[in-house]
């Protein structure tokens, strides 16, 4: 049988001195580095331990012993998380086989809630259900049972709770088992060191060698100290280690903020470098205005912010995410503005105009009855006494042409059939007219006439 209630006020009077430890980490010195869990839930839509260190179980859908009634994953400002219901006495929740076995000395964090926290509600099974022994809530405090020892205030429904189990062997199956925590305050808090000379708080070994611990369902020596609804968000398990205080506290806490934030603008996007922060597991870049962002994943520490309007400066903040939680925001970048491209302009300019017509135009005066050497086929009508019969020679850019036109006024063109060739001159002309006049003065030269 379990303590009563009346009891219980007597025990928790007897409780170990609890040291308030630290409050908000905002501006806190770097921690001393947590060792990496072996076993890692983040219930970020999947129920797969991202170490594959172990395997989960789901409880069976009700009237099973023990069983969900209903289960979905979801999220609010405290992270991602699985939510569950039950409407049996000894309630649902999982299961989980380690693959390497907690032993004597281990360290488990959880990070969850109850809906409700009156009485007895088992948080961790370890033997089995074989055993009505565990770690529970007792109206609204933390202990493990049968240990009196309990958190010194209380932790409302609906509380999340970081919560942090390490047990330290010192003798065979003897050893200590001390409880952290970290509450809605977001402070730190040593609750409890229990001792433990049985071995109560040493998990159960499965067939495989490995270790089974059951989560959020009571076991079958007793019912109904089993919470019918809650949420769990992140739980880490390290495997025969004992983690030092300094060391639970950066397993718990937030990253510090990223220092060292630049920016670089381009074409409606920037650019965003800063410096690693120790224990972030990822990052999460804001643009002032608008709030367009982007994410890494660690060890990067750059990602590209699109969706920018160009001509509007922007300044970047960067928060460090990890498994103890968000970091505060960075200190702000420098303000860039992002900007289209210089637009560059390729002109065509056009070959040069081609040359103008070159026209030579011959003119002849005078009458011409004698056809020219070479002229063939009948000749056409000459021009009249007095007009003039003119050539005209055209050179295009593409190569002459030639084109003879008669401009007299009275003279024709020659007709289909006529040779289209003119005299090129009027040399031949004035060389007959010089002949005929030096052979009449010949004649009347040899035939005076005489009176």
């Amino acid at each position: 049988m379990k303590t009563s209630r009346r009891n219980r006020a007597v025990l928790i009077a007897a409780t170990l001195t609890v040291g308030v430890l630290g409050g908000q980490w905002s501006g806190r010195p770097a921690l001393a580095a947590a060792p990496q869990p072996t076993v890692h839930y983040t219930f970020d839509g999947a129920l797969t331990d991202a170490k594959g260190g172990s395997t989960l179980k789901v409880a069976d859908p009700c009237p099973a012993d023990p069983c969900n009634a209903t289960s979905e994953f979801g999220s609010d400002a405290d992270g991602t998380y699985w939510h569950w219901t039950s409407s049996a006495d000894r309630g649902g929740g999982f299961t989980i086989d380690t693959t390497a076995n907690l032993g004597t000395t281990y360290t488990v964090a959880l990070k969850f809630s109850f809906a409700d926290v009156d009485y007895y509600r088992k948080i961790i099974d370890y033997k089995n259900r074989e055993s009505d022994n565990g770690f529970y809530y007792y109206d609204a405090t933390l202990l493990f049972y049968p240990f009196s020892e309990s958190s010194p205030e209380p932790y409302p429904a609906n509380t999340v709770l970081d919560l942090i189990a390490v047990r330290q062997a010192t003798d065979g199956d003897k050893g200590t088992f001390t409880v952290y925590a970290v509450g809605a305050d977001g402070s730190f808090k040593h609750l409890f060191t229990s001792q433990d000379d049985t071995g109560e708080s040493i998990p159960h070994t499965n067939a495989s060698g490995g270790t089974t611990l059951g989560f959020f369902f009571d076991d079958i020596a007793t019912s109904s100290e089993a919470a019918r609804e809650g949420k769990v968000y992140d739980l880490r398990m390290w495997p025969n280690a004992s983690l030092s205080e300094e060391e639970v506290k950066e397993a718990v806490s937030p990253p510090l903020p990223p220092t060292g934030v630049t920016a670089s603008a381009g074409d409606g996007q920037a650019t965003v470098n800063w410096t690693a922060s120790a224990s972030a597991t990822s990052y999460r870049v804001t643009a002032e205005p608008g709030g367009a962002g982007c994410t890494a994943t660690a060890p990067e520490t750059s990602c590209v912010v699109e969706g920018l309007a160009n001509g509007t400066s922007y300044t970047f903040t960067v928060v460090a995410i990890g498994d103890g939680g968000t970091s505060d925001p960075s200190q702000p970048s420098a303000a860039v503005t992002p900007a289209a491209p210089p637009t560059t302009t390729t002109s065509v300019t056009a070959p040069p105009a081609p040359p103008e017509p070159v026209v030579t135009t011959t003119t002849i005066r005078g009458k011409v009855d004698t056809q020219p050497a070479g002229n063939t086929g009948p000749q056409g009508t000459t021009a009249g006494p007095g007009a003039d019969s003119t050539t005209t020679t055209t050179v295009g850019s593409g190569g002459a042409s030639a084109d003879t036109t008669d401009r007299s006024g009275s003279g024709t063109l020659p007709r289909t059939g006529e040779s289209g060739t003119q005299p090129a001159s009027v040399g031949g002309a004035t060389l007959i007219i010089v002949g005929l006049v030096l052979l009449a003065t010949f004649r009347r030269r040899r035939h005076p006439v005489t009176g």
